[in-house]
């Protein structure tokens, strides 16, 4: 009968063996989002356009958010959260009617192809729509 001790070592390398690259799958792939995204945003009838850009550095992903006019350019994401369907970041930009920075947080869904959700303003209380289309 063989000993216990010796029969460890190779079952613990057919785990390992296996078990990694399912362990690797885990974490969904950035490559829906890398690129550059045209956002636009229904807020109370008002439309506003942004710019999404993502790329994943060392296998983290990131983000910048820009105005289409020249508001503001290259915010950064924080908070990014990818489960390989829906989308969750914040930023700091400046809010109309004043020009304030504001935080914004927003949640979106990866669906047919296009970002579909939402961006709230907390300190102004107020939640808008958005749908994002790659570039």
């Amino acid at each position: 009968m063989k000993s216990l001790s010796r029969l460890i070592p190779p079952a613990l390398i057919l785990i390992l063996a296996l078990g990694l690259p399912l362990a690797a799958q885990d974490k969904p792939a950035a490559d829906k989002l890398v690129g550059t995204w045209a956002v636009e945003v229904n807020a109370g009838g008002e439309n506003y356009y942004l710019t999404l850009a993502f790329k994943a550095t060392d296998g983290k992903l990131e983000g910048a958010l820009s105005e289409q006019s020249g508001m503001f350019t290259n915010i950064p994401l924080t908070a990014i959260e990818w489960d390989g369907t829906v989308l969750k970041f914040a930023c700091k930009i400046p809010t109309p009617p004043d020009g304030t920075e504001r935080g914004t947080k927003s949640e979106m869904k990866y669906q047919d192809g296009k970002l579909v959700g939402t961006i709230s303003i907390e300190d102004m209380g107020m939640t808008a729509s958005m749908t994002a289309t790659k570039k």
